[in-house]
């Protein structure tokens, strides 16, 4: 016994166990934070060419919101930010001179640059911008907190141009008065920018598609082929010889009867300014005054315009738009407006303001379509 009290009396003490815990893995976050390196929506969304079956809420590696199209994907060479110029490409029409179009995203708000600051505030609106150095004055606001149907108010900027808000299809007349084409449907185009925070432009000049008259003519949106000195119409030419109310028809046939919740319409004056006021915030100084790079008619998207992926606002063919001009003066009694640079006048910039009549057309002037989610 004293030997067996010995060698207990020597053994070390064993403690206690500890109590058994049965530990249970936390809820999963719902939403996890993106880890440092990954893609952001819209960098995956173009790696994997996702084409999109409904219409699409995205964001950038900045939190920037981008709203694509059902039947849309990025293009390959889009920007990954929306300093940079977010390009959606078509993906579903059955029209393949169509398919393939591409179009930028104009933001309306604030944007984050790529530098992680703040853009001024992007006013849907018309605008004059300064001669000098291109800094815009807003003129008339698309709508406001006091007045939401801004838009529907006649004003005139530059003594003689205004928007209508009332559709009319524009006639010409025998002298060179005639009418124009107003937007067709203004207030839809509004009220679609408001919803969605932004809408899109043709990233490049128009190209014939398809069609064989006014009434199923259809425009592309891609670099184009090949250019002609008269109306001579092959799938991937440029459009140029081609009037203002044509022009309108064309951009509203284009995705007229679409059943994927995009309408398409001639440039109106909110679109082409507003989208100057974002190129300049995006770092593309003075972009309003700059005039045409090209002195001779060239394809479009060739030219080394490019600002935040879209090219030739500034070069290449002046373009149709659907603003309205009331110059009553003589032989300037034009009331059909085109804006932008032309490789022929080189006075012409991407802000400028000029009025003709309705029945023109030429080898220097061309088209540029509007999309919108409605």
């Amino acid at each position: 016994m004293d030997e067996y009290a010995n060698i207990m009396a020597e053994a070390p003490e064993v403690p206690d166990p500890e109590p058994v815990v049965n530990e249970v893995d936390p809820e999963p976050d719902p939403d996890p934070e993106p880890e440092p390196g990954d893609p952001s929506e819209v960098e995956q969304a173009k790696n994997d060419q996702t084409v999109f079956d409904t219409k699409t809420p995205i964001q950038d590696e900045k939190g920037n919101t981008i709203v694509v199209p059902e039947g849309f994907k990025l293009a390959n060479d889009s920007g990954d930010t929306v300093q940079q110029g977010i390009v959606i490409e078509d993906a579903f029409s059955e029209d393949a001179n169509v398919r393939g179009s591409q179009y930028v995203w104009i933001p309306v708000g604030k944007f984050i640059k790529d530098d992680g600051t703040e853009s001024n505030e992007i006013v849907l609106g018309r605008y004059t911008f300064n001669r000098s150095n291109g800094t815009p004055t807003l003129q008339q606001a698309a709508y406001t907190e006091e007045s939401p149907t801004n838009y529907k108010q006649s004003v005139v900027i530059d003594s003689y141009f205004s928007e209508l808000s009332t559709y009319r299809v524009g006639t010409a007349s025998s002298g060179r008065d005639g009418l124009n084409a107003t937007a067709y449907d203004l207030e839809a185009w509004v009220n679609s920018v408001k919803a969605n925070g932004g809408y899109y432009i043709g990233r490049y000049e128009a190209s014939y598609a398809s069609g064989s008259s006014t009434s199923d003519y259809k425009a592309a949106s891609k670099v184009s082929e090949h250019f002609a000195n008269s109306m001579n119409y092959v799938p991937g030419t440029l459009w140029n010889w081609i009037s203002q109310l044509d022009a309108s028809k064309v951009a509203i046939n284009t995705y007229k009867n679409s059943s994927n919740g995009v309408r398409s319409d001639l440039m109106n004056s909110y679109a082409w300014d507003t989208a100057i006021v974002y190129i300049q915030e995006a770092g593309n100084t003075n972009y309003a005054n700059k005039t045409s790079v090209n002195s001779s008619l060239a394809n479009t998207g060739k030219n080394k315009d490019e600002v935040c992926k879209i090219n030739d606002m500034a070069s290449n063919c002046i373009e149709w738009t659907t603003e309205y001009s009331s110059d009553a003066n003589g032989y300037h009694a034009y009331p059909c407006v085109d804006r932008g640079g032309s490789y022929i006048y080189s006075n012409y910039f991407t802000a400028f303001r000029n009025d003709v009549y309705a029945t023109y057309s030429d080898y220097g002037i061309s088209f540029r379509l509007s999309l919108y989610l409605v």
